[in-house]
């Protein structure tokens, strides 16, 4: 029995080639519509893909059939053909299930392998299943061969197609693997025809189950086409949207970066924090550079714990409008905070979150502290001044009658009695002249005092004397310092002033150091400049490792009889002396101190020129 003679239709082997082509171009781009979704609509897409892959292998087996002319009538039968239609789609939705990640996380080698495997098998399993759903007047054989190599050319090129889709979402490899796997699915189809020989046999008579070949194949051709289209549509529309999901993605990411940006540049802090749990969801630079700490929900636990009253002002979700508070640092630094926060509704009208600001304001409530200082001791020296040259007239007229008395009696009850009330008035006549120090209205007679030359002299000859040789004493002076202009009888007394009270609250020894540096006017610090006149000024300090001052004593350390020692031992003149000093030479008094840590007293005293005698403000000299 000789085999029976075939031959393949051209253009019909074309169209299978070109069907086959389609499907995989559209299989492809709808896996790529698998990875580029989530959840639920990543299924349909799965679903799609698979049902155009195996829709058009099917469709093209089934085409290439209809080319392949054996010279007899061929129907088929119609559960095996929808079973092959059925293995084709389930075998390619396998493969595709194994590599269809994420698409930011690629497969590895053996899934894409084994992707390979199932889907090249089951276009082999389709091709032969629809084979056996032929009915003719023939009967197949086939060379073990050539099957075998069918199955290898479907796995191995839909094991290209699988890498290329994988790896590059661009048309060109797009198109490169829809044509790898089309020629694949059309390359195992001619190669398992060539190793099938049909050889004559007596058919059995058609049953109404089976559809002739030429109905099936246009049918299907049709229907195929149909569904590539429409696949081909959603997949542009399902791009479309996904690129303007894409642009509105860059958009927010944009003014995401724009608002950090700005957030991060801000001269205020930012704190944002979520009402129902206290987590703090967003903390700028400045708030931190603030507070001097990284503050977290531990950070902002552990101030809550302290009972600091910025933790529950972040938590508390209240509307605050610049209120004031007082925040100390981890480093033990006391801040003024002023802190505006409110809370941020959502489209419901509930407060999710609450925003808020922080300032450091500590230099202006300083500057402002120091401005009312200089008001109070302003207006305390104008009282004290006019009170002092009363007292003063009346202690003249109480000098000059007891100087009578003396005089004119030799009684020595009487003139012990005289000298005693003397001895009073002229310690009252100290009082006024340290009160009128004070007011800057007692006389002065400045000149150019170079303290390189003075300051060494006035250690050796009197304070070194005075303080006891438990207190040491360094002197500090710049090269070059500039003379000042000062009364220098006062400067000495100033000086012996504030070095006993150095050695007073160091009653256990410690170091006196005495400097004296120049500060150009451009280097003036800003607190000082409103109260000065403009021009150049040395510093003179006086620093001990004595007990310091709290902060409350400090505010009131230059006011008239204001004193920290014991009853009897100060009578809170000598500050105020030294204060009312410095001002009336044309400068000023400054004070820091911090408690167990010693005291600073500096005067700024203007440098004296050859017109130095200018340089003192008008009204604070009186001759």
């Amino acid at each position: 029995m000789h085999p029976l003679h075939s031959a393949h239709e051209p253009v019909l082997v074309a169209v299978s080639i070109l069907i086959a082509i389609l499907g995989s171009w559209t299989a492809l781009d709808l896996f790529h519509r698998v990875r580029a979704n989530r959840g639920p609509v990543r299924l349909w897409w799965l679903a799609g893909a698979a049902v155009a892959t195996g829709g058009s292998i099917w469709s093209m087996h089934f085409v290439a059939m209809l080319a392949y002319d054996l010279g007899l009538p061929v129907r088929y039968e119609v559960r095996l053909t929808v079973v092959s239609l059925l293995l084709a789609i389930g075998a390619t939705g396998v493969g595709y299930a194994l590599v269809a990640g994420p698409a930011v996380i690629a497969p590895g080698r053996g899934r894409i392998a084994c992707a390979a495997l199932a889907m090249g098998l089951g276009i082999c399993l389709m091709h032969y299943l629809g084979m056996a759903a032929m009915r003719m007047a023939a009967m197949p054989s086939y060379d073990p061969l050539l099957v075998a190599g069918s199955v290898a050319v479907a796995v191995g090129a839909s094991a290209l197609a699988l890498f290329l889709a994988l790896n590059d979402r661009a048309a060109p490899a797009l198109a490169l693997g829809a044509l790898a796997l089309g020629l694949a699915i059309a390359g195992m189809h001619y190669i398992a025809m060539a190793a099938v020989t049909f050889l004559p046999m007596e058919g059995p008579p058609a049953r109404p189950a089976e559809i002739p070949a030429h109905a099936l194949a246009i049918g299907i051709a049709a229907c195929t086409l149909l569904l590539l289209a429409m696949a081909l549509a959603a997949a542009m529309v399902d791009r479309r949207i996904e690129a303007m999901a894409l642009r509105e993605a860059e958009a927010l990411r944009r003014s995401e970066e724009r608002l950090r940006a700005v957030l991060e540049r801000m001269p205020v802090g930012v704190v944002v924090t979520e009402l129902l749990s206290g987590r703090v969801l967003l903390v700028n630079p400045e708030a931190e550079r603030i507070l001097g700490q990284r503050l977290d929900d531990a950070a902002l636990d552990a101030l809550a714990a302290t009972g600091d009253a910025l933790a529950g002002a972040l938590r508390g979700g209240e509307r605050l409008e610049r209120e004031a508070l007082l925040h100390r640092r981890a480093d033990g630094v006391a801040l003024h905070l002023e802190l505006s926060a409110a809370p941020v509704e959502d489209r419901d009208g509930l407060a999710g979150l609450a925003i808020a600001t922080l300032q450091d304001v500590t230099a202006r409530v300083q500057a402002e502290q120091v401005l009312r200082r200089g008001q109070r001791l302003e207006a305390m020296g104008q009282l004290t001044g006019g009170v002092a040259h009363d007292f003063n007239n009346l202690l003249m007229v109480i000098s000059g009658n007891l100087q009578l008395l003396i005089r004119r009696t030799g009684d020595e009850v009487l003139l012990r009695l005289a000298r005693s009330a003397a001895e009073a008035v002229r310690r009252g006549s100290d009082i006024t002249r340290r009160l009128l120090a004070f007011s800057r209205e007692q006389p002065l007679r400045p000149e150019t005092v170079d303290l390189a030359a003075m300051l060494p002299d006035v250690v050796e000859t009197m304070l070194s004397r005075t303080l006891g040789g438990r207190i040491r004493i360094e002197v500090r002076i710049a090269p070059g310092v500039w003379p000042v202009l000062a009364d220098l009888s006062e400067l000495q007394v100033a000086l012996l002033n504030l070095a006993i009270n150095a050695r007073d609250a160091m009653p256990d020894g410690g170091t006196l150091t005495i400097g004296a540096a120049n500060v150009a006017s451009d280097t003036l610090p800003e607190r000082l400049r409103a109260g000065l006149v403009p021009g150049d000024y040395v510093a003179l300090s006086l620093s001990d490792t004595g007990t310091g001052m709290p902060e409350d004593v400090l505010a009131r350390a230059f006011e008239p009889f204001f004193t920290t020692k014991d009853v009897g031992r100060g009578s809170g003149l000598g500050l105020s002396q030294v204060y009312g000093f410095a001002r009336q030479s044309g400068g000023t008094a400054q004070l820091s101190s911090r408690l167990g840590q010693g005291t600073r007293v500096t005067l700024w005293l203007p440098r004296a020129r050859p017109s130095a005698a200018e340089a003192v403000p008008p009204g604070e000299r009186v001759a």
